[in-house]
């Protein structure tokens, strides 16, 4: 699962926007990885006004190994696209191939992402007015699916090393698959960048270990059955089968209230892991874009409108949902508190009601030892330089204690931690003095002081936080 945080980072990018052909919702989170991997390109319209045509690209890069060559692709790839001879004269599937192998090409000559080790999974749909058509390409386990009458249709397929067409490509190259990773390291078969895995010179492009060439897919447009195509990294479809995604995008739409981007975010919160002591899923970067297909002169208003008016059954709600994801953990009866790890900063989940008994299980259960890092307590997530063995406490658990419910625990017994200058961190609080003594009593083996001595003590006590 690699390196994760003590706490979700829970800040969300969002995206939203409309032209003639294309409306969409876009919500990335970085969740509980140490750093945000994944990029996007959302472009309603990559052509200027003099075309006949209008073509929209949606994409979503989800990085591996680092976020550099991911950024390239969100940053680069539509001028890349645009740049294309096939691109040009319209044949949009071999654009959608060219694009992928020139963006390798591209990163080959830039001095320092060349020698870069990250790499990138990406999937792209290009929608055409003029051929009335949509063009899905896919490298690696990032998915898009177009939602067809209710139901999701497959517009890619995710790369991943076992399958036996992926599998017999990366042996004839001289690789192997091991613990169903290449070369027992990457856990996809096709991705940008990552040229490690792309370094032999006798091969083409198309047969090294791991390659860039996306499969493609072209749907003809049926508007009258074609409803919305979602866009997404692993990261939801780790917790999320394509139809049930497709039922949660309808659930938002029946609701009346919601946009494109309150439910791309909604299902975020749905596929969020509300601690890191399960099986691992929901603990990685998410990003997500719902894209509506407008028809001629039609509004979102009127697509929106529209899609309610099928009035589709569906059995399932957001909180409900999000409960069968992560069934092992025991949610509160209260559908307002289901996501409760997207909505609320950790430093807010704790109360001085609870930090007693949060005191109590630690001191009884809790024998590691801890380390806390020194951080900005204006941060949304605390790291650990260590391997944790749990992420943070959950009801009846027994992880280690964040510096979140630290200070919980000193503030309730009088003592506060305040940053200082340069993210300095000290401690102050009208307890000081007697937790010094308990501690400097602890370490030299002493029994508590009787209370005729307690004047003498108190004074080397102060003695003490002076030349603290």
């Amino acid at each position: 699962m690699g390196q994760i945080l003590s706490n979700p980072v829970i800040d969300k990018e969002h995206h939203s926007g409309e032209d003639r052909l294309t409306a969409f919702g876009l919500c990335a989170m970085q969740g509980w990885r140490m750093s945000m991997e994944d990029a996007h390109v959302v472009q309603p319209n990559v052509l200027n006004a003099s075309h006949k045509d209008h073509i929209a690209l949606y994409s979503i890069f989800d990085g591996h190994g680092g976020s550099s060559v991911a950024q390239y692709c969100g940053e680069k790839i539509m001028s890349i696209l645009q740049r294309q001879e096939s691109f040009k004269k319209g044949d949009l599937a071999q654009a959608l191939i060219d694009t992928y192998l020139q963006t390798d090409e591209d990163l080959l000559k830039d001095p320092v992402l060349r020698n870069d080790y990250s790499g990138c999974t990406a999937t792209s749909i290009l929608v055409s007015r003029l051929q009335n058509k949509l063009v899905c390409g896919n490298s690696g386990d990032s998915r898009t699916v177009i939602s067809v009458n209710g139901r999701a249709k497959a517009l890619s397929y995710d790369h991943k090393p076992t399958l036996a067409s992926e599998k017999s490509r990366i042996v004839a190259a001289k690789g192997f698959v091991e613990m169903d990773r290449v070369n027992g390291n990457l856990a996809l078969s096709r991705a940008i960048g990552d040229f490690e895995f792309k370094s032999n010179s006798d091969l083409p492009p198309h047969e090294q270990i791991v390659t860039a060439v996306p499969d493609v897919i072209e749907h003809k447009l049926d508007y009258n059955d074609d409803e919305f195509v979602v866009l997404a990294c692993d990261g939801i479809w780790d917790c999320l089968s394509s139809q049930e995604c497709v039922d949660l995008v309808h659930y938002g739409i029946s609701q009346g209230d919601m946009s494109l981007n309150d439910i791309s975010s909604r299902i975020i919160d749905v596929c969020c892991s509300p601690t890191t002591e399960g099986t691992g899923i929901g603990c990685d970067n998410m990003s997500i874009s719902v894209v509506a297909l407008l028809r001629d002169e039609e509004t979102p208003e009127q697509w929106f409108e529209r899609i309610r008016a099928k009035n589709y059954h569906i059995a399932t709600s957001f909180e409900s949902r999000r409960r069968q994801v992560f069934a092992y953990y025991q949610f509160p009866k209260d559908n307002a508190s289901v996501f409760e790890v997207t909505t609320k900063k950790p430093q807010d989940r704790f109360s001085q009601d609870n930090a007693a008994q949060a005191l109590s299980t630690s001191v009884d259960n809790d024998h590691d030892n801890v380390e806390i890092n020194d951080t900005d307590t204006d941060s949304d997530a605390v790291t650990s330089n260590n391997k944790r063995k749990g992420g943070p406490a959950a009801s009846g658990s027994n992880g280690p204690v964040d510096l979140f419910s630290l200070e919980a625990l000193l503030g309730a017994g009088g003592i506060q931690v305040s940053q200082g200058p340069n993210n300095v961190s000290y401690i102050h609080g009208s307890a000081l003095s007697e937790m010094l003594a308990s501690l400097s009593n602890a370490a030299a083996g002493e029994m508590v002081p009787e209370e005729d001595d307690e004047d003498d003590d108190s004074n080397k006590n102060e003695k003490k936080i002076e030349e603290i």
